[in-house]
């Protein structure tokens, strides 16, 4: 009768031990299934990042070859022969009767000024000419450009301090201070543009400040492709973007660039 009592009692505790050991594999595989879900979801997300990144990269270098093929197009073709034509009109005006002197005057100073702005349009266009002239003089060329077709004001806010910047990154950066620009200057005709360039020690603060009519961010349903452009473009950088605005109140951009590894441009 003990002898059976003790069989008994072996078979429980083996028992037990035996659902306990299982109990503990189903944990252990499930733990494992678990974390390998995690590491893949990781991985996956760290793909996906890579190449959205990559992505972007690419689409913006292949922007900027069109504009490096577009600003060559416009100085080889058209610059050319607005060049021709100013010639031919200097030569015009030394043979010339005093009736026709003030009208071939006037051509020739439209002409001029075609010039001047398809030279700005052209260097505007053309990344080489940013990373030659730096960020802010480009900028500038901007502000000049505003204030010269009377469009909007705008004004320019900076240091002495040099900006250290990777040349890729200057342009980025450029094109998304342009995009700013251009969208207060479409939406707000009138307004004052301040743009501030800000180098710090470790980072570099852009802010670009509008007094136009403004916007309230959050019930835009499809933003326009000038708000995803300067959002992405900040991103491929690895910069911060914050975009504030109001109606009423104007529209704030402000953009941070860390440039503690970027090479001076």
């Amino acid at each position: 009768m003990q002898d059976n009592i003790s069989e008994i009692y072996v078979f429980i505790i083996t028992g037990i031990l035996l659902f306990g050991i299982l109990a503990g594999f189903i944990i252990f595989f499930v733990i494992t299934y678990y974390k390998k879900q995690q590491e893949n979801a990781r991985e996956k997300h760290l793909l996906q990042t890579k190449f959205n990144e990559d992505l972007l990269k690419s689409t913006f270098e292949i922007q900027e070859k069109a504009f490096d093929d577009i600003s060559r197009e416009l100085h080889d073709n058209i610059g050319q022969q607005l060049s021709a034509a100013s010639i031919y009109l200097n030569l015009l005006l030394k043979e010339k009767d005093n009736s026709a002197d003030s009208k071939l005057q006037s051509c020739r100073d439209i002409i001029t000024g075609s010039l001047q702005d398809l030279r700005h349009i052209s260097q505007t266009l053309l990344g080489e000419k940013i990373r030659t002239t730096g960020i802010i003089h480009s900028v500038q060329l901007e502000i000049d450009k505003i204030n010269k077709l009377g469009i909007c004001t705008g004004a320019l806010k900076t240091t002495n301090t040099p900006v250290s910047l990777d040349p890729k990154k200057e342009i980025i950066l450029f094109r998304i201070i342009q995009e700013a620009i251009s969208n207060a200057t479409k939406h707000a005709p009138g307004c004052h543009i301040e743009i501030t360039i800000d180098p710090q020690q470790d980072n570099l603060r852009v802010y670009i400040k509008d007094n136009g009519k403004g916007f309230f961010p959050e019930n835009i349903i499809a933003p326009g492709i000038g708000l995803i452009n300067m959002k992405s473009r900040a991103k491929t950088i690895g910069a911060s973007y914050e975009l504030k605005s109001a109606e009423g109140e104007g529209t704030a951009i402000e953009i941070i660039l860390n440039t503690e590894s970027g090479g001076k441009s």
